[in-house]
Formats: C-alpha cells, sequence, structure tokens
C-alpha cells in the first residue's frame, strides 16, 4: 500500500513542524509528515510548572540511554527526546535561546556553510517570533512562535540575582540581543500561561489545510532510494509496513538521534559499519553519526529554611492544593509559571572571547531530569560547559529499526573538558553559598563539602554529571570530511532528499538549541521553496 505526496517529511518536531508548515502554504504542493509518537494533548505538556513530569513521562518520551561513559565512572546516561508531535519542544523547559552571533560566523567561515552566518539566522529569528517584551532590532513581531520573558519570579530568583551581582557578573535583560554574558530572565516559548511548542506555533495552524496530511503513530523504517535518488519513505503502523512515496524530496526531521540512525538503516553512512549489518551501502559518507556534541550540565543544590522555593511541604499542601485547583478551572495561577527561572552566562577558566558557561537558576529542591520527586525546599544551580572539544558518535544495534541506536557522547575525552566542568562545579557552588541567601540557607546538599578541592570537585562531577539535552551535529552540514550535508541541508551522494534539524549544525551553538533549530528549519524551508520555483 502506498501514497503520494511531493514532499514526505520523518519526524513531527520542532524542525518538522516548522517544514511541513511553510511547504503546504502553497495550495498545489502535497506534504504528508510522519510522527512516531502520538497527540500532544496532554496537561504535563501544556502546563509549566509540570514541564518535570513531560520530560519522564514514558508516553511522550523515546527514553534514551546513553552507553556507560568512561570518563564519568562508567556511568549511563538518561537523554530523554520527544516523541509527540512537536517532539522535544513538547517536553523541555521552552527556554528560547539562540546562542551567540559568533556561533553563526564559524559556521560559515570556519566549516563552510555558506549562507550561515549571523544576518541571515537574525532574520531568520526574528521573522518568526512575536517577543511579547522585546523589539527591533533583534526580536520580532507578530511570527507564529510566541516568546516572552518568566514572570512572575520567585523570591529566591531575586537573591540569585544578588549573589551574581555580589560576583561582579553584569546584569543582561535581553540573552538574545546584542551581548549574551550577564545574568536576567530566562525568555520562553510560552503563551497565555501555556507552552508554546512547534506543533502549537507552526503545525497547529497548518492542519485545516486540505493538503497537509499528517500520520502519528508511524515508525520510519527507511527511506527508499532507488538510482542514487529518495523517492519515498517506508513506516511501520499498527504492525502494518507501507510505503509513502515522494515525487519531490524526502525530508529526515528526526533529531540528532533519528536523523543518522534513519540514513543508516537506509543504506546511507559509514560504509563499513553498515556492511556488519547486512545493509547494501547506498553512499559511504563517514560522518554520518560521527561528529556527536552535547552540553554536559552539572547541579549544586542546597536545602531552604522557609517555604519560599517551589517545592511540596506540609505547611504548603492548602496553598498547593489552592494552585492545582485555579489551574485546573481557569487555566492561570502559579502553575502556569516556568520553575526553570534564572539564567546566566560567564566565562571559565578557559574561556576565550565568548562566555563558555550557562548558568540555570532554579527556586527548588529537586533531582537530575525530575526522576525524583523530592519534598522539602531548597536552591538549585546548574552550570554546563557550552563549547565541548570531546566528539562522540552513534551507531547501530542492528538492522531492527525499532533497535534504539548506540549512543556514546563522549564526555570529558578531553582535559579542558575536565577543567571547564571543574569550573562548573565551583561557580555553582558558590552562588548558592552566598550573602545573598542568608535567612533561607540551611544545608549544602550537591556537592557535600563547602570548600572541597579541585580534585574532589572533578571527581564530583565525573560521579553526578548529566546531559542538558542539547545533541547536535551528526549529519553536519558544510564542506569537511566529515560533512553529511550541504549548506542548503542536501544529503551528499543521494538526489532528492535532505536532513533538517538539530543535527546538521557543523557546531554546537552556545546555548539551547530549540530555537536554532527552528531557525534552521526555517532557512531550509526558504531553500526548498527556492528549489521548486
Amino acid at each position: 500500500m502506498s501514497a503520494v505526496y511531493d514532499y514526505v517529511i520523518a519526524g513531527a518536531g520542532s524542525a518538522g513542524c516548522v517544514l511541513a508548515n511553510r511547504l503546504s502554504e502553497d495550495p498545489s504542493v502535497t506534504v504528508c509528515l510522519i510522527e512516531a509518537g502520538g497527540s500532544d494533548k496532554k496537561a504535563v505538556i501544556r502546563t509549566p510548572m509540570l514541564l518535570q513530569f513531560a520530560i519522564t513521562d514514558e508516553a511522550i518520551n523515546w527514553n534514551y540511554w546513553t552507553e556507560p561513559q568512561r570518563h564519568l565512572h562508567g556511568r549511563k546516561l538518561y537523554w530523554p527526546r520527544g516523541k509527540t508531535l512537536g517532539g522535544s519542544s513538547s517536553i523541555n523547559a521552552m527556554h528560547y535561546m539562540r546562542g551567540a552571533w559568533e556561533n553563526y560566523d564559524e559556521w560559515e567561515q570556519v566549516y563552510g556553510a555558506q549562507g550561515w552566518g549571523r544576518e541571515a539566522a537574525l532574520e531568520a529569528f526574528t521573522r518568526v517570533e512575536n517577543n511579547e517584551n522585546h523589539g527591533a532590532p533583534w526580536h520580532g513581531k507578530g511570527g507564529p512562535l510566541n516568546v516572552k520573558t518568566i514572570a512572575p519570579l520567585n523570591p529566591l530568583t531575586e537573591r540569585y540575582y544578588e549573589a551574581c551581582r555580589a560576583r561582579q557578573i553584569p546584569e543582561n535583560p535581553d540573552h538574545n540581543g546584542e551581548r549574551q554574558e550577564g545574568f536576567g530572565p530566562y525568555q520562553v516559548t510560552q503563551k497565555g500561561g501555556k507552552r508554546c511548542s512547534a506543533a502549537d506555533a507552526f503545525l497547529r495552524p497548518a492542519l485545516k489545510r486540505p493538503n497537509l496530511t499528517v500520520i502519528t503513530g508511524a515508525l520510519a523504517r527507511r527511506i527508499v532510494i532507488e538510482e542514487g535518488r529518495a523517492t519515498g519513505l517506508e513506516i511501520e503502523v499498527e504492525g502494518e509496513v507501507r510505503v509513502i512515496e515522494a515525487a519531490r524530496e524526502v525530508i529526515a526531521s528526526g533529531g540528532a538521534i533519528n536523523s543518522p540512525q534513519l540514513l543508516m538503516l537506509s543504506g546511507i553512512g559509514p560504509g563499513d559499519h553498515l556492511r556488519e549489518h547486512g545493509i547494501s551501502v547506498e553512499a559511504d559518507l563517514p560522518g554520518v553519526g560521527a561528529n556527536l556534541q552535547d552540553h554536559l550540565d552539572i547541579m549544586a543544590r542546597a536545602s531552604t529554611r522557609k517555604p519560599t522555593s517551589i517545592g511540596y511541604s506540609l505547611q504548603k499542601l492548602p496553598a498547593t492544593a489552592r494552585d492545582v485547583l485555579q489551574w485546573a478551572l481557569t487555566g492561570t495561577g502559579p502553575f502556569t509559571v516556568n520553575p526553570v527561572q534564572g539564567c546566566g552566562f560567564v566565562k571559565s577558566s578557559r574561556a576565550r572571547d565568548l562566555p563558555d558557561i550557562q548558568l540555570v537558576f532554579i527556586p527548588a529542591r529537586g533531582s537530575p531530569h525530575g526522576r525524583e520527586t523530592m519534598t522539602g525546599h531548597g536552591i538549585m544551580v546548574h552550570a554546563c560547559h557550552l563549547y565541548p572539544q570531546s566528539r562522540g558518535s552513534l551507531r547501530l544495534a542492528s538492522a531492527d529499526p525499532s533497535d534504539p541506536v548506540l549512543i556514546d557522547p563522549n564526555y570529558m575525552d578531553h582535559e579542558e573538558d575536565a577543567e571547564v566542568m571543574t569550573d562548573c562545579l565551583e561557580i555553582a557552588r558558590d552562588i548558592l553559598l552566598s550573602d545573598a541567601f542568608d535567612g533561607e540557607f540551611r544545608e549544602l546538599e550537591l556537592p557535600a563539602k563547602t570548600d572541597g578541592s579541585r580534585a574532589e570537585l572533578l571527581d564530583h562531577v565525573r560521579a553526578n554529571a548529566e546531559t542538558l539535552y542539547h545533541p547536535t551535529s551528526t549529519c553536519a552540514m558544510g564542506s569537511g570530511e566529515l560533512a553529511v550535508t550541504d549548506p542548503q541541508c542536501r544529503v551528499r551522494g543521494v538526489k532528492g532528499l535532505r536532513v533538517v534539524d538539530a543535527s546538521v549544525m557543523p557546531r554546537l551553538v552556545g546555548g539551547n538549541t530549540n530555537a536554532p533549530t527552528m531557525m534552521i528549519a526555517t532557512r531550509a524551508a526558504d531553500m526548498i521553496i527556492a528549489d521548486r520555483s
């Protein structure tokens, strides 16, 4: 059984939703969007305060785990990725962060991704943005993606600002503006007290178009390639295998894990590795699954004396019950506020021109990924290394599309990464120990010592560091030997095939990756439309 469309998009995540919207604007063109997950109509997705439940909900999550990390005491790390309409934009912390403008110049000047410099990136960012708090020249108005500054802030977030001032960190009300360095509030993709995912902003408005078809619960098995051209996508829906034919192009938009997996299952990737799994080689591209980059994060946590933080305690139960009732009945109140509030960009001891550490302040006592619900009150500072030197890889576990790939980020393989991650923990710890938290502070919990040596801090990092959910670059664009795609996101050696998602970033940006992914899809849609014309 098969059906024919002009464009077939594999993955309804942040990039796929943008592409489906843009390509279906032309009523003469037919588009089919394929998603392995299901509906995004869930309270944990819609409600900002419930984001920890979204990131651990197995029904909307691929629930990946890495291979044992030799530089992190042999631990396997949890890698959540969205498996629903909107992809990871439906389960993330909603932070809208573009990275440093220099990152895009580097893509163009160092990696050969021509046309992806800062001016082109800014134009695409602003075109699709509706920023409630900031305007031109750095921000847009009237676009489909709603962006706002987190408000109201928890009183402990204001104390975090005081701690930053005490460290001589400059204040910065807009980390997406002219400069990145400094502290201030996060901007988030929210609208009217609810999450504004890529599905909300781009896909939902396009669903009324008769030329757009969306198929959910469909596992992409392989790209059909005939005589060097991608002609369709083989999918499995409720046990039935069928082919969706593409008259013009197949576009892989599964993200930095699923897109390289799909390419390798289709015979596109490192030739020897594919032959090991009995896969016929269509295009021998060693960069598929290589060059994996991610932001490694370390958390410092302290308990607090008063019920000021976002948390569960006996004395706060009446207020919590009231908040739940207000949210359930009216969709307003504290449950509409994002709990991940305070931002910061600072320099490590190994920094060059740009800040290389991102700070995240949360006025709550929590566990990594929110996988363990903790009672009591507290504060957390997360710090991640923005420009890791280490590189990892993805490889097939088998030729079965339902088998997860083998994920090896190879964290902290480079000596500089270990130094910067130690700086991360030291800075996060010292912020929690600041006089700004006098009267609130009870006890430092992580790391256990207030004055641990550098060696002790590094060992704590190896035992406790986790992902900040930003894998990229496994189908990198550009001109190097590991480049999988050209600057138009076209896969080398196969006609009619593109990859459009975070996997095409030549290098990881200095910040959250969701907004850059939507920017990439916006510009890629321009290129696809121009090629059609």
